[in-house]
């Protein structure tokens, strides 16, 4: 007589017992803290590694047995190309004596962690982790995303964000997709977070921790960093919790934010508005046009135009628009805007001003600084020595 094949199956995979997301549940499951290999690259990124290495040295919470570091290795930068741009991430590494590997992106589509890994976790870093690497990982990996996806998918969220003037973002925790950049699933999404910008006040440099910019990379990172740690705190990585998770949806569409070039600092005469030009600038700090001396005499032929740059921006207030933008004609390009103290309410000539651009009809920008190719950087105060008559601003050649 045949005896009947007998299937072996989990408890947890048996109709009648369901996993349940608790504490209890969790540490039945697990007796040790993962092992975890962390990608970032960006002050972004460092505040989620920052809230890992908090929850390893936790003495209250083992979740976390260890913490291997991959980072890009640095191009050289600078004059010359004799420097190299800190990275954030690797001197924090080195703070904690975590293991760091440093790597170029031929150097790791062959790479292979050195030792067993439990999760990756990877958070602006920049390059696609791929399946090859997430299969030596019993539970896949992780990213920290900032925006809700699948809008703004891709290298620059928060830029994009900015650049099209949305008035809220947020962050997720989606699962790494072993074929595809942000098309994991989302386990984890913030509340939404608002994008709130000066319009009137020249901004800092991006460099500047009080930029715009980095004040809103800083609040995501903070906001990133704290679902992460909820995330491994609760084990929601671990496949079978995640088939008990609700889904998780946005609700915003697909929409692709590719890195950002040179090309989209360009200013676009005619088809922007005085506003796109300034949130440009957040992004980019200067943005470029051309400028074309011209001849008293038109039988003399014109030199080739010169490329520009201009910023910091920021848009006029009403009463400059209502004293000096008002009424001015379609031929205008610039306007000098004399700087006005706020105590006083009167003229400071010892601040150099602004400069006032007509990007289109009506719309108008205000720059601070502006250098021509091959030039000194100079002022609005400079600029309005120009003879109006004898200059001309074009987007391009």
């Amino acid at each position: 007589m045949t005896l009947p094949r007998l299937v072996f199956r989990p408890a947890y995979l048996r109709s009648s017992c369901r996993p349940i997301l608790s504490r209890s549940f969790h540490t039945s499951r697990f007796n040790a803290g993962i092992k975890i290999l962390f990608c970032g690259s960006d002050d972004f990124s460092l505040r989620s590694l920052k809230a890992l290495q908090a929850i390893k040295e936790s003495t209250e919470d083992s979740s976390i047995e260890s913490i291997d570091v991959v980072v890009k290795h640095e191009k050289p930068s600078g004059r010359g190309l004799k420097g190299q741009r800190p990275n954030p991430i690797r001197g924090f590494a080195d703070s904690k004596s975590l293991n760091i590997f440093s790597l170029d992106e031929e150097q790791f589509n062959d790479w292979e962690p050195p030792r067993a890994v439990d999760l990756i976790i990877a958070v602006s870093f920049g390059l696609f982790i791929p399946s090859r690497i997430l299969e030596y990982a019993r539970f896949g990996g992780l990213n920290v995303h900032p925006s809700f996806l699948p809008k703004y998918w891709g290298a620059s969220p928060i830029q994009h964000a900015i650049i099209n003037d949305d008035r809220t973002t947020g962050v997720v925790v989606q699962t790494l997709h072993p074929q595809k950049f942000d098309a994991g699933r989302i386990i984890a999404k913030s509340d939404p977070v608002n994008i709130e910008i000066d319009t009137t006040t020249f901004p800092p440099p991006i460099t500047d921790p009080n930029s715009p910019y980095r004040i809103l990379e800083s609040k995501l990172g903070d906001i990133g960093a704290t679902l992460l740690a909820d995330v491994i705190k609760n084990q929601y990585y671990d496949h079978v919790v995640q088939q008990r998770l609700p889904e998780i949806k946005t609700g915003e569409p697909r929409k692709h934010a590719p890195l950002l070039t040179t090309e989209d600092s360009r200013i676009n005469f005619g088809n922007m508005t005085g506003r796109e030009v300034f949130l440009r600038s957040l992004v980019f700090d200067h943005l470029f046009c051309f400028r074309q001396k011209l001849k008293r005499n038109p039988q003399k032929k014109l030199k080739r135009p010169s490329r520009m740059t201009m910023g910091p921006f920021r848009l006029p207030t009403p009463d400059e628009y209502k004293t000096h933008l008002k009424g001015a004609t379609i031929a205008t390009q610039w306007l000098y805007l004399p700087y006005i103290s706020p105590q006083t309410g009167k003229k400071d000539k010892k601040e150099p001003g602004s400069v006032a651009i007509q990007i289109s009809p009506g719309e108008w920008a205000c720059f601070k600084h502006y250098t021509v190719e091959g030039k000194n950087r100079m002022d609005a105060r400079d600029w309005n020595l120009i003879d109006r008559d004898l200059m001309q601003l074009s987007s391009g050649l």
